[in-house]
This record gives structure tokens, sequence and C-alpha cells, in this order.
């Protein structure tokens, strides 16, 4: 009976840190400096990116980040069009032993917070 609670517990916070976005840590690891990988499309990356962007394709997201990051610690930003597809793909890294990743989120949110940016065009 305990080893199912223990199993019950292990998948319960395994499932609880898959794909979550945090996008106040996003913005502190870009204003430091760290590396973010841009999922979108191309034409979405040459319309505008944030800081320190990288286009990675999703396909190939895993052997691309091998190329671009080899220290599987490094902490790193990921964002993509959508949070969905964020969450996706930090769980693909995830399952690869990047563990460090940062979740941003969506791209519009990210570079609005990044860059202070408000909805309000009074402001």
């Amino acid at each position: 009976m305990r080893q199912w609670i223990a199993v019950f517990a292990l998948v319960g916070s395994v499932a609880a840190h898959a794909g979550v976005v945090d996008q106040a840590a996003a913005v502190a690891a870009l204003k430091e400096g760290k590396l973010a990988m841009d999922i979108r499309s191309q034409t979405d990356y040459e319309a505008g990116s944030v800081l320190n962007a990288v286009r990675v394709d999703d396909r190939r997201l895993v052997n691309q980040m091998k190329q671009v990051i080899a220290d599987r610690n490094a902490v790193f930003v990921i964002f993509s069009s959508t949070d969905s597809k964020a969450d996706k793909a930090q769980e693909k890294l995830r399952a690869a032993g990047y563990f460090s990743v940062i979740n941003g989120g969506n791209y519009e949110e990210l570079h609005n917070a990044l860059y202070d940016i408000t909805d309000d065009p009074a402001e």
C-alpha cells in the first residue's frame, strides 16, 4: 500500500511540474542575459522576437538544442505562439534531460511583460 502511495505522489509531482508557464522567471532570466529559444514559425520570428532569442524548429527541438546548448543544466527560456505549444516543448526538453528550462509561455504576453507594455493605449 505504501508503495502505491509513493508512486501516486511521484506521478502527481511530475505532472504538476510539466508544462508550467513562469513568465516572471522568464523575464528575470532574459534580463540577466540568459538565452531564449523561440519555437514559433520562421515568419513570426522574422517579424520580431525577444532579447537573446534563437529560433528553433519544434519538430527538431531536442536535436537543435544539443547543438545550441550542450550543457543540459544550463538555464534558458523557451516560448512559442501559444502557452500550450510552449508547454509541449518544455515537456519534450525535460524528457531529454533539460530540467532547467524556464517556460515563458506565449510570445505576445512574454514580450509585453519583458518590455513592460500594457494593452491600454492611454498609458
